[in-house]
């Protein structure tokens, strides 16, 4: 358990579509970052595919409601395709937590279907390219008109490339600085269609 002090504990979410590197990504720049919660890696460990899903997810919330109890920073990787987590980042900025989202965005739907295919050449798990095509406009849409405005501190990175380059960072719901201003626009032009498409 973390010695006391005056910092808030940190919630942090690496987020993204399917395949754009979030477990790689968490190991290479958030180091510091213990307690990571990995849904995934998780479900691995029930061999009974039966019911796999159901009692990862049980899992996974207990780990999240333990560490948020003992009020013990910890780190959690999402899609981002629903909106389940809302609710309880409210809680947690409201019992004085500090919440950050780094998103992991890449440039297309195409991109996140061959990064899961190379994974799964490499013995990683697999998730069908139907599931990854729906998933990801959700994902950009729930991230730029909910999750983004809520943190305190949102950064925003295109890691389609070897080195990740920053798209925008946003504190506190405020201003949006963008870094990368054509990612940024891509970005939101996909945020913008699935708003239109769920309204119809």
């Amino acid at each position: 358990m973390e010695p006391k002090t005056n910092k808030p504990p940190i919630c942090t979410i690496v987020a993204g579509p399917n395949g754009t590197g979030k477990t790689t990504f968490a190991s290479i720049y958030l180091p510091d970052r213990k307690n990571f919660i990995n849904a995934d890696e998780i479900a691995k460990a029930f061999s009974e595919p039966t019911g796999r899903d159901i009692r990862a997810a049980k899992s996974f919330f207990g780990k999240v409601n333990e560490f948020t109890e003992c009020r013990e920073s910890f780190a959690i990787e999402s899609t981002l395709s629903g909106r389940g987590y809302l609710k309880k980042i409210s809680q947690l900025l409201s019992d004085g937590w500090r919440v950050e989202l780094y998103y992991l965005w890449v440039p297309s739907i195409d991109v996140s279907i061959n990064r899961v295919a190379e994974r799964v050449r490499h013995g990683g798990h697999n998730i069908p390219a139907k599931i990854i095509a729906r998933r990801y406009p959700r994902s950009v849409h729930n991230f730029i008109y909910y999750y983004a405005p809520l943190c305190n501190l949102t950064v925003c990175i295109n890691n389609s490339t070897k080195k990740p380059n920053f798209i925008f960072i946003q504190r506190d719901g405020g201003a949006i600085e963008i870094i990368d201003k054509k990612s940024y626009h891509l970005l939101k032009q996909v945020a913008e269609n699935d708003r239109e498409r769920s309204k119809k």
